[in-house]
């Protein structure tokens, strides 16, 4: 007897309680930037103007996946597998080693490039 009674007091206090969902429903909050006047009836939080067409941190992502590198890069990468003899950088066929220092260079290249742009992605707006 008492489990009924106790599952229609919670449920009855589930029922009268204001639901978050209700409340922020008659507010309305927008992002203006620059000097964009405020609506009526409405909460505005300004931004910079040079915000209005980026798109948003929280959408934005960090740390690239795989999936997010071009066609070029993925078939770059594939340019030197299986390559052998002279300039390969492979201990298969004659002069194999011929071609690592120009590899070791290719990855450097790379690694700064890809540093760069990471640090121009990170650096904050003004």
């Amino acid at each position: 007897m008492r489990l009924p009674l106790a599952a229609a007091s919670l449920a009855l206090a589930a029922a009268l309680a204001p639901a978050p969902a209700a409340a922020q429903a008659s507010e309305r909050v927008l992002t203006i930037f620059g000097n964009d006047k405020c609506p009526a009836d409405t909460i505005c939080v300004r931004a910079p103007e040079n915000d209005r067409y980026r798109i948003p941190k929280e959408l934005r992502r960090s740390i690239p996946t795989p999936e997010d590198r071009s066609w070029a890069t993925r078939v770059g990468t594939m340019e030197y597998t299986g390559r052998t003899g002279t300039g390969s950088c492979s201990p298969v066929g004659a002069g194999g080693w011929t071609g690592c220092y120009q590899k070791m260079l290719r990855e450097a290249r790379d690694e700064r490039r890809a540093a760069a742009e990471e640090r121009e992605q990170n650096q904050p707006q003004r």
